[in-house]
């Protein structure tokens, strides 16, 4: 007979969460937002990389947001995997930043519009949306397609700094998820790979963080957030 226990701890999912790669305005230090932007020539060579880091994974299903810098990286990745089709969800998209979109980079002045600027998506909202895509598309829909399978199967997520750290900062705040030993949640690197393992009760760890190491050879990665 089975243990419940050990049944709860089973790992069903090994979810991908993928920062697109490298675009001009990355590099130029402007607000992008959901302006929809695609990647410069590092940002190819990034989904390139990370593409071939993914390469030997069990990828069963994945998804992007639909703005251009992240279904041309999630793309690059399914290269490696042609039965796998890349599904587009707006739920996905980096947090709406209104007027502020299309200009230059973090000041105080920003900072200040981030609280004030009715034009921006506010933070709670921002976070119902990110976690809402997990709870009805990681959860809902992805977990039960695997309740009857031995097997774990991977999810690609391909999208934006801002929803990546969102979404691991909520889930590990509302105990949904924890953090792995020696896992530090900081800045969410271009083409980076975050990995959260879900079990069979919807719970989970988080396994890595903003880990690109497969850029070594490339020698650099850009360190500025979606929103600048």
């Amino acid at each position: 007979m089975t243990n419940p226990n050990t049944s709860k701890k089973r790992v069903m999912l090994r979810v991908y969460l993928v920062r697109h790669g490298e675009t001009q305005a990355n590099r130029d230090g402007i607000i992008q937002g959901q302006q929809d932007t695609q990647l410069n020539a590092l940002g190819e060579e990034q989904a390139r990389l990370v593409g071939e880091a993914l390469k030997d994974e069990e990828i069963g299903c994945a998804f992007s947001s639909d703005l251009s810098r992240a279904s041309m990286t999630g793309e690059a990745i399914l290269g490696h995997h042609p039965d796998v089709e890349l599904v587009l969800h707006k739920e996905l998209r980096e947090r709406g930043m209104g007027d502020m979109e299309g200009k230059g980079g973090a000041t105080k002045g920003t900072k200040l519009a981030l609280a004030h600027d009715k034009t921006i998506e506010s933070a709670a909202d921002f976070t119902h949306r990110v976690v809402g895509w997990w709870n009805r598309v990681v959860l809902g829909q992805a977990l039960s397609w695997q309740k009857d399978s031995e097997a774990t199967m991977g999810v690609l997520v391909a999208t934006h700094g801002g929803v990546i750290t969102t979404l691991v900062r909520e889930l590990i705040g509302s105990r949904k998820v924890r953090c792995g030993a020696g896992v530090i949640i900081w800045k969410c690197m271009n083409a980076s790979v975050t990995v959260v393992e879900v079990y069979a009760d919807g719970k989970g760890e988080l396994i890595r963080f903003s880990d690109v190491v497969h850029l070594q050879e490339i020698n650099t990665v850009a360190f500025n957030a979606d929103i600048l």
